[in-house]
C-alpha cells in the first residue's frame, strides 16, 4: 500500500524529533539527531526514504532555501560595520589557516585537489546557532570574545557562499564555462542585492502606510526570496546564492530584524527535512544508485581522519586568535575563548557537502565519502566543544607559548571608519583577484593531462607553483591591508 505524503512527513518529523531530543539531553547539537534519523530511515536500514524521492528533494531544497535566506538576514551592512576591523581581519586569517590545514591533510592522504579544498572549507564552517545559544546560556553575549566570534561566523558564512559558488561552478554537468558562470554569479549577487534592497524599502513603506503588519512584510520577504532564488536557478546558478543575497538585501530594511524572528519557526521546520535528506546520502553513491558501505578498516580510517581534521581546525582557530588576536584588540583570555567558540561545526558543513554532491564535481569513492566526512567532523567538533570550554585555562596555558602583545590587558574592538573601509575595499579587490587565480589554477589542474606537455613536477606541485607566482602580488596587497586594519584596530 502506498504511503500518503502527509503520513511520510509526519513519520519523518516524529522520528527526527525523537533523535534530536536524545542528542539535546546528552548536551549535543540536535542537528546530529536529524542526520542520524535520515541515515536510519534511508537506504542504510529501513529504506523508507530515498535520496531521489521527489518529496525528499523538494523539502530538502526548501530547507536549504530557508536556511540560506535566514543566514542572509543574519548579516546587514550595519552589523558588518559595527563588528569593527577585528572581525574581517581575523575571519580571513582563520579561514586561510583552516582551509590550508584541512587541504594539506587531505592531500597527504591522497585525495583529489578539489575534494581537499571542499573539506578544507568545511573546517571554518562553525555553527552560528550552536555558538549563539551557548553564549546566551552562559551569559557570554556581552563579552568581546563572543561578539567577535559571532561576527566572524557570520562573515565566514558570507565568504563561504562566495567560495562555494566558485568551486561548484566547475560542475561536470554545466554547459557554461566556469569563468562565465562565476562572473554571472558575481553580477547576479550585486544586482540582486541592490534591486531587492531598494524595492523592499518601497514595499515596506507602502505596507506601513496602508496599515499592514509584520505578517504581510514577512510573507513578502519569503516571496521575493523565492523569486530571486528561482531567477538564480534559471541563470544556471545555485538557488542558494539567490536565497542568501535576497536575505542579505532584506536585512537592510527597517523590518529586517523582525522578519528574521518571524522566519525562525519556518526555518526550524524545514531544516528538519534538509538534514534528514542529507542523512539519507551517507555512504550512498548517486552514480551507482545504491548504498556503498566501506569495509570496517576504512570506517576506522575515516573516523581517525575526521578526528585529525577536528584537531587541525582547533589548532587553526587557536593560532589565528592567539598569534594575531592581539593585533586586533584581543587579550589572551578573550583569544582563548574566541578560539573555543569557533570549534563546533554545524549546518554550513552540510550545505557545502550537499551543494558539492549535487554539482557532481566528484566521482567514485570521493563522491561517496564527502557526506560521511561532513557528518563525522560535525560530530567530533560538537562533542569536544563543551569539554574544551571547561578546559579553557589549560588551553590558554598551552597557547601562551605563542607571542602576544602583553600590554593588551583589556580587549578593545574598534568600529569601522573611512580609513578601515578604504582598506577593506583594497582587501576585497585583491582577494577577488586571488580567487580568480585560484579558480584558473583549478581549471589548469584539470586540463594539464590533455595538453601533452612534459612537466618537471606532479600536477599538484606544478599547479601550486603557477598559482603562487601569479597570486603573490595581490597576496602582498592583502597582507598590507590586513596589517593596516590590525594597526587601526589597536589605536
Amino acid at each position: 500500500m502506498e504511503i500518503l505524503p502527509l503520513t511520510t512527513v509526519g513519520i519523518i518529523i516524529i522520528i527526527a524529533i525523537v533523535f534530536s531530543i536524545f542528542f539535546k539531553k546528552i548536551g549535543q547539537n540536535p542537528v546530529l539527531g536529524y542526520i542520524l534519523a535520515g541515515f536510519l530511515l534511508g537506504p542504510f536500514w529501513l529504506n523508507f526514504l530515498h535520496p531521489s524521492d521527489p518529496l525528499v528533494i523538494g523539502f530538502s531544497e526548501l530547507g536549504l532555501f530557508i536556511l540560506l535566506f535566514y543566514l542572509g538576514l543574519e548579516m546587514s551592512l550595519k552589523d558588518f560595520l559595527e563588528a569593527g576591523s577585528s572581525a574581517i581581519g581575523l575571519a580571513l586569517i582563520d579561514m586561510t589557516l583552516s582551509v590550508g590545514l584541512g587541504f594539506l591533510i587531505m592531500e597527504i592522504f591522497g585525495f583529489g585537489l578539489v575534494f581537499s579544498i571542499i573539506v578544507g572549507m568545511m573546517l571554518f564552517s562553525t555553527s552560528t546557532a550552536v555558538v549563539a545559544k551557548f553564549c546566551l546560556d552562559r551569559g557570554l553575549m556581552q563579552s568581546h570574545a563572543a561578539k567577535l566570534a559571532i561576527a566572524i561566523l557570520i562573515l565566514q558564512d558570507f565568504l563561504g557562499i562566495i567560495l562555494l559558488v566558485f568551486i561548484t561552478s566547475t560542475s561536470s554537468e554545466s554547459s557554461v564555462s566556469p569563468l562565465a558562470l562565476g562572473l554571472a554569479a558575481l553580477v547576479f549577487a550585486v544586482a540582486a542585492f541592490f534591486a531587492v534592497s531598494h524595492l523592499s524599502k518601497l514595499v515596506e513603506k507602502w505596507l506601513k502606510e496602508n496599515n499592514f503588519g509584520h505578517t504581510e512584510v514577512t510573507l513578502y520577504a519569503l516571496g521575493i526570496g523565492l523569486v530571486v532564488a528561482t531567477l538564480a536557478s534559471i541563470l544556471g546558478l545555485s538557488t542558494a546564492l539567490g536565497a542568501y543575497f535576497a536575505g542579505f538585501a532584506l536585512a537592510e530594511t527597517d523590518s529586517g530584524h523582525r522578519t528574521k524572528k518571524d522566519v525562525e519557526f519556518v526555518r526550524d521546520f524545514f531544516l528538519v527535512f534538509f538534514f534528514v535528506a542529507f542523512g539519507t546520502t551517507l555512504f550512498y553513491s548517486i552514480e551507482a544508485g545504491q548504498l556503498m558501505l566501506p569495509a570496517f578498516e576504512s570506517l576506522v580510517f575515516l573516523g581517525g581522519l575526521c578526528i585529525l581534521l577536528a584537531i587541525s581546525a582547533l589548532i587553526a582557530h587557536s593560532v589565528s586568535t592567539h598569534l594575531f588576536g592581539g593585533f586586533f584588540g584581543l587579550n589572551r583570555k578573550d583569544s582563548t575563548l574566541a578560539a573555543i567558540l569557533l570549534v563546533p561545526l554545524g549546518e554550513f558543513v552540510v550545505i557545502i557537502a550537499n551543494t558539492a554532491i549535487a554539482a557532481k564535481i566528484f566521482s567514485g569513492t570521493e563522491a561517496t565519502l564527502l557526506a560521511p566526512i561532513a557528518f563525522l567532523v560535525i560530530l567530533v567538533t560538537v562533542v569536544i566543544f563543551q569539554p574544551l570550554y571547561s578546559l579553557r585555562a589549560f588551553h590558554e596555558k598551552i597557547f601562551s607559548m605563542l607571542p602576544h602583545p602583553e600590554s593588551q590587558k583589556e580587549s578593545k574592538l574598534r568600529p569601522h571608519d573611512s580609513f578601515s573601509i578604504k582598506q577593506l575595499k583594497k582587501l576585497a579587490l585583491n582577494l577577488f583577484v586571488i580567487l580568480c587565480f585560484a579558480w584558473v589554477a583549478v581549471l589548469l589542474y584539470q586540463e594539464l593531462p590533455r595538453f601533452g606537455v612534459p612537466i618537471l613536477y606532479s600536477r599538484q606541485i606544478t599547479t601550486a607553483i603557477i598559482f603562487l607566482f601569479f597570486a603573490a602580488y595581490p597576496a602582498i596587497n592583502c597582507f598590507l591591508a590586513i596589517k593596516n586594519l590590525a594597526k587601526h584596530a589597536r589605536i
